[in-house]
């Protein structure tokens, strides 16, 4: 009798500060190739999404779409073998510009906010949540992962450094939006100019911050402060 055992897999895209500081419109890469450590099985059978919120209010969520990806290219005629990494789509917060993974691709997935994705009604207001199963999304001997947005899609902070901070110290002190419904524990912080501030182990109150090591950078007052994995998923799989 064959035993099946249902595997869950992390996957968390980095998105640069200074990206976010625009918002992204329809057609645009939310995030280039990430790839998926850790991953086991030979098919997604689903997917968990996870949207975080605009500055501490919900998102207005809109459709993207999921693109799958693999190193290993064959060409069956001859039984080459291509090991090449998914070349980039383009520059991230604009449209694909870049075409040289077409033969790396191996699957895609439409989130579609009307149809298959329907995300939580607003009981959650700064996250953004949807499952979407009875997929069967081939994976290779690796995998990779992009998306791109078809609407808009908004991460801009206004959570802004109050007292410049300081590699000395694991306090960061901000103000304008809270702290406290914008970040949490593992998030990792930087400024809207990319400069790293460090990862948070905890959230005081809405103008403290602790991080779980001193600040790695000196970030001047006023500069806003953006979690660079405002989008993360769950994949599902069964070996």
């Amino acid at each position: 009798m064959a035993l099946y055992n249902k595997t869950t897999t992390k996957v968390i895209p980095t998105i640069a500060a200074s990206i976010q500081t625009a918002a992204f419109q329809n057609e645009d890469i939310l995030f280039d190739w990430h790839k998926v450590d850790g991953f086991k099985g030979v098919e997604i059978n689903g997917i968990t999404a996870i949207v975080r919120g605009t500055d501490g209010a919900q998102q207005t969520m809109v459709d993207f779409e999921l693109l799958f990806a693999t190193s290993g290219i064959k060409e069956d005629t001859r039984g080459v073998s291509v090991d090449v990494a998914p070349p980039s789509l383009g520059t991230v917060n604009a449209g694909v510009s870049l075409y040289q993974w077409k033969n790396n691709l191996t699957g895609r997935l439409l989130v579609d906010v009307d149809s298959n994705a329907l995300f939580n009604d607003g009981d959650i207001d700064v996250l953004s949540l949807v499952t979407i199963s009875g997929l069967n999304i081939p994976v290779g001997q690796d995998l990779y992962m992009a998306a791109i947005v078809k609407g808009a899609l908004d991460f801009r902070s206004t959570v802004q450094v109050s007292t410049e901070t300081a590699t000395n110290t694991t306090a960061v002190v901000v103000k304008t939006t809270g702290a406290l419904i914008n970040f949490a524990p593992g998030d990792v912080l930087h400024d809207e100019n990319d400069l790293v501030i460090g990862t948070v182990k905890s959230v005081t109150d809405d103008n403290n911050i602790v991080l779980a090591e001193n600040c790695a950078s000196v970030s001047a007052v006023n500069k806003d402060l953006y979690n660079i994995h405002p989008v993360q998923f769950i994949l599902n799989a069964t070996t």
